[in-house]
C-alpha cells in the first residue's frame, strides 16, 4: 500500500455549536489575549486556542476533561496587564487625601458597598507610608493592586472584597498601634500588608477538605497539606516577582529574600487548621515577647493576619450579618458540589436558610473562635475594646434575631 493516504488529513466533523461552558471558556481566553498582550505568553495562548478548536475531532468523555482542566488551570496567575496610563503618574503625582485616610481608620469602613476601583484608591491610601519608606514606583503598585483584584473570584465570601477588608482591619489596628513597632521591623509590617491582600488569592470558594476529597490537582501538588493557603502564597509571590508588578525590585536581593520568607508563613497560618497551634504559639511567645526573636515577630505577624481574617464579627451588626450570610451561601454552594461529585458531604456546612441553623451556626463560631481569639489578641495590643464590644453585640444580636 502506497504512503500518500497516511498523509490525508482526518476527517474534521461538521462544526457545532458551543455549549454554555466552552462559551465561558472562548469568553476566557478572549480576555487573556486582550490582557496578555504584549506579554511573553503569546505561545501559551496559541496553544489554548488551537486545542481549543480540536475540540470537536475528539470523542465527549476526553472533551469534557480537557474543559474542566483548562478551568481548573486557567484561574490564576494569568491576569495580568502591562497596561501604563494609570490615574497618578509622575505629572499626577498621588496625594493622599486625610478625610479619607480617617474614614478608612474606622473599622467600620463599609468595604461591600464600594467599587472595585474605588477600594484600589483607598489601597494607595492604606499602603501610602510603605509607598514612601521602600521608595515603591506608583505605576508598578497600582498595576500590582489591579492584578490582585482582578485574579480574586466573584466568590460569595472569598473575593477581592474579603481580601481588602482583612487588609484594613490590620490596618485599623496598626494606626492604633504605631505600626506595631512594638513588635515588628517596618518591612515586616509592610510584608503584613500585603499578606492580607493576597491572602486568598485565586480562592475557588471552596474548602481544603473539598480539594482533597475531589482529587483536586492543587491538592496533589501540596500533598494535601494546606492546600489553597500553598496556592495563595505562591500566586501572590508569583505577582511581586512579574516584570511591571515587582513592586520590591528596589530593595536588595536579600530583603526581598526576607520577604519572601515573611510573606509564605504568614499566609499559611490562615489555615483554619492552625488556629490552635497559632494561638497557642502566640502565648508562649507573649511571655517574654523580644522584638529580637524573629520566632517571636513571626507569631505576631500570624495572629494578626488570622483574627484579621476570621475579624467579620468586629464590624457593627449590620455589616458582620452581610459578610456572615456571605460565607454560608458558600457553605451551602460546597454541600452541593460535594453531592454532585458524590465526595463526602460536609455536613456542618449544610445550613440553608433555616434561621435556627444560620444562628447556631454564627454564635457557635463566636464562642468557639472569635471572642477567645480576639480577647487573647486585646490583652497585647492596645485599642481593641471596641472590637470585643462589637464582637459580644454582636453574638447578643444573633440570639434575638428573629428572621433575615
Amino acid at each position: 500500500m502506497g504512503c500518500s493516504s497516511l498523509l490525508k488529513k482526518p476527517k474534521v466533523a461538521d462544526p457545532v455549536q458551543p455549549t454554555d461552558q466552552e462559551s465561558n471558556i472562548i469568553a476566557k481566553i478572549r480576555e487573556l489575549g486582550l490582557r496578555l498582550d504584549g506579554t511573553n505568553s503569546t505561545t501559551e495562548l496559541e496553544l489554548i486556542h488551537q486545542t481549543f478548536l480540536s475540540l470537536h475531532e475528539i470523542d465527549m468523555g476526553r472533551r469534557n476533561v480537557w474543559l474542566q482542566a483548562l478551568h481548573n488551570d486557567i484561574l490564576a496567575p494569568l491576569y495580568f496587564s502591562k497596561l501604563d496610563n494609570f490615574k497618578y503618574n509622575s505629572s499626577n503625582p498621588f496625594i493622599p487625601n486625610e478625610g479619607l485616610l480617617q474614614e478608612l481608620r474606622s473599622k467600620d469602613f463599609d468595604t461591600i458597598i464600594k467599587p472595585k476601583d474605588e477600594l484600589r484608591e483607598c489601597l494607595l491610601h492604606i499602603f501610602w507610608d510603605y509607598i514612601k519608606a521602600f521608595d515603591i514606583d506608583t505605576i508598578k503598585i497600582q498595576r500590582f493592586f489591579i492584578a490582585i483584584c482582578e485574579n480574586y473570584q466573584d466568590n460569595p465570601f472569598h473575593n477581592f472584597f474579603h481580601a481588602f477588608s482583612v487588609c484594613h482591619v490590620i490596618f485599623t489596628m496598626s494606626e492604633k498601634n504605631n505600626k506595631f513597632d512594638k513588635f515588628l521591623l517596618p518591612m515586616e509590617n509592610f510584608a503584613l500588608f500585603l499578606s492580607g491582600l493576597g491572602h486568598d488569592l485565586n480562592h475557588p470558594g471552596v474548602t481544603n477538605v473539598f480539594m482533597i476529597n475531589s482529587r483536586h490537582p492543587l491538592a496533589v501538588r501540596y500533598n494535601d497539606i494546606s492546600v489553597l493557603e500553598n496556592h495563595h502564597a505562591a500566586t501572590l509571590i508569583k505577582f511581586l516577582e512579574l516584570p511591571g508588578c515587582d513592586i520590591l525590585s528596589g530593595m536588595t536581593h536579600e530583603d526581598q529574600i526576607h520577604m519572601r520568607k515573611i510573606i509564605i508563613p504568614t499566609v499559611l497560618a490562615t489555615d483554619m487548621a492552625k488556629h490552635n497551634f497559632v494561638m497557642e504559639h502566640f502565648i508562649s511567645c507573649m511571655r517574654g515577647f523580644n522584638k529580637e526573636s524573629s520566632e517571636h515577630r513571626q507569631s505576631f505577624l500570624d495572629i494578626i493576619l488570622h483574627a484579621s481574617d476570621v475579624g467579620n464579627p468586629v464590624f457593627k451588626f449590620e455589616l458582620a450579618t452581610v459578610w456572615s450570610l456571605r460565607i454560608i451561601q458558600e457553605f451551602n454552594e460546597q454541600v452541593w458540589k460535594e453531592e454532585q461529585k458524590c465526595i463526602p458531604i460536609s455536613e456542618f456546612m449544610r445550613i440553608g436558610r433555616d434561621i435556627n441553623k444560620i444562628k447556631r451556626n454564627q454564635i457557635g463560631f463566636i464562642d468557639m473562635f472569635i471572642h477567645p481569639l480576639w480577647m487573647l489578641l486585646g490583652n497585647h495590643i492596645e485599642g481593641l475594646q471596641e472590637y470585643l464590644e462589637s464582637i459580644e453585640e454582636n453574638r447578643r444580636s444573633w440570639e434575638k434575631i428573629e428572621n433575615l
